[in-house]
This record gives C-alpha cells, sequence and structure tokens, in this order.
C-alpha cells in the first residue's frame, strides 16, 4: 500500500518546495520528515557508500604529481597530436 498525499500536505510542501517536510504524529508525537524520492535515494546510496574501498579519486593529486616528470619528456609531445602514430622502420 502506497499512501497518497493529502491536499494539506501538499499545500504544506509547495510552501516550502525541494525542502524536507517535518511531520509529527498526534498519537504517538513520532517526528517523521517527507523527502522527495530522489533525495531519499541519493541519500540513502552516500548512507550505504563503503569507505573501506578508497575513493580512486582521492589518487589523482599524487599520480599527477608522481607522472609530471614523465609528461614534460622529449617524445611526449606527440601523444598531444592529433595524427596517427608513424609506423617505425
Amino acid at each position: 500500500m502506497t499512501p497518497t498525499l493529502t491536499d494539506d500536505l501538499r499545500k504544506a510542501i509547495a510552501q516550502q518546495p525541494g525542502e524536507p517536510l517535518q511531520l509529527e504524529d498526534p498519537v504517538t508525537h513520532t517526528r517523521y520528515v517527507l523527502v522527495q524520492l530522489d533525495v531519499y535515494e541519493r541519500l540513502r546510496r552516500a548512507y550505504d557508500y563503503d569507505a573501506t574501498e578508497p575513493d580512486p579519486r582521492a589518487f589523482y593529486p599524487a599520480f599527477a604529481e608522481a607522472v609530471k616528470d614523465e609528461l614534460a619528456s622529449p617524445g611526449m609531445a606527440s601523444y598531444d597530436e592529433d595524427a596517427p602514430p608513424r609506423k617505425q622502420s
């Protein structure tokens, strides 16, 4: 069962577009937050992120530093050219 929005909830959402809506159950006084599904899914992916797996982007600066001299060495400019590689004889 998927509950649908009441007119009151729809109006409350319209008053603060793009923002989470806080709700309270009048019986239990439990508080809830209503967010759009795409926002929830992004939050869920961030929560499920496995921090034990290193982010490869973290290595980019160190890699660039390690190869900077090689990239500037003679002969490397040919890799920047649009011409197809020459056959070696």
